[in-house]
């Protein structure tokens, strides 16, 4: 119940998109078991899935594990990032690099790298980068660089 107190509002929306109903599971018409399945097989744009990816507590939680050595990549997009639109925006980065190229050919010096563009991030990602951020501040501390 701790996972519909949670999600609830986006697992409903999950299965409205499926025709289901989330009473349906309240009132035993369909097995809990089925719910857990579908939620672990939602993709990583659905409702559940984005909201996952980004609270805060569980993106902690996974920051602080130790990722294993064969770990799966880690998921880029939250809530409407499919696969086409990652596969698009890859395709921009790649377009931007070719004309740095072609500029630089043309030029004195080669032209300044043009930056990638932005990317949703997810709450683990953030916790992540935060705690690289304050490890790199405080060597700089201990170091005597101020900052």
């Amino acid at each position: 119940m701790l996972l519909i107190e949670d999600f609830g509002e986006q697992i409903e929306a999950d299965l409205f998109t499926h025709g289901w109903d989330l009473l349906d599971y309240m009132r035993g018409e369909r097995p809990w078991s089925q719910l857990i399945r579908l939620l672990r097989r939602l993709p990583m744009w659905s409702h559940y899935q984005a909201a996952l990816l980004m609270d805060p507590e569980l993106g902690q939680l996974r920051a602080q594990q130790e990722p294993a050595e064969e770990a799966e990549p880690q998921p880029l997009s939250p809530l409407h990032y499919d696969l086409p639109a990652l596969l698009a925006l890859r395709h921009i980065d790649i377009t931007k690099e070719l004309i740095r190229v072609v500029a630089s050919v043309f030029a004195a010096t080669p032209a300044a790298p043009l930056p990638p563009e932005p990317r949703p991030t997810t709450a683990e990602a953030q916790a992540r980068a935060r705690a690289d951020r304050d490890q790199v501040l405080d060597v700089l501390t201990r170091l005597g660089v101020q900052v």
